[in-house]
């Protein structure tokens, strides 16, 4: 698992996930860790009106778009944003 920040791209109006100096793809129903104090649980991405996060399988939050979130993610389960397809 390696360790970056979640952050909304407001020109494409979706969230990426940044390792270093390079951004992945993150879809809807993607998993990754996202850290809360000093731990990491289970996390997955959804939309409805709005972004939201599903925590554990219970707990749900809203995800504001000018905040900036840790998390850890498996690199090869992403795809780089500017990769060729």
């Amino acid at each position: 698992m390696k360790r970056g920040i979640l952050v909304f791209d407001h020109y494409q109006q979706e969230w990426r996930a940044w390792l270093g100096q390079q951004s992945f793809w993150v879809e809807q129903g993607q998993s990754f860790e996202l850290r809360i104090q000093t731990r990491y649980l289970k996390a997955t991405l959804e939309k409805d009106f709005d972004w939201f996060i599903t925590l554990e399988s219970e707990v749900r939050f809203v995800l504001h778009t000018h905040e900036v979130y840790k998390i850890r993610i498996k690199r090869q389960d992403y795809m780089p944003v500017h990769a060729p397809f």
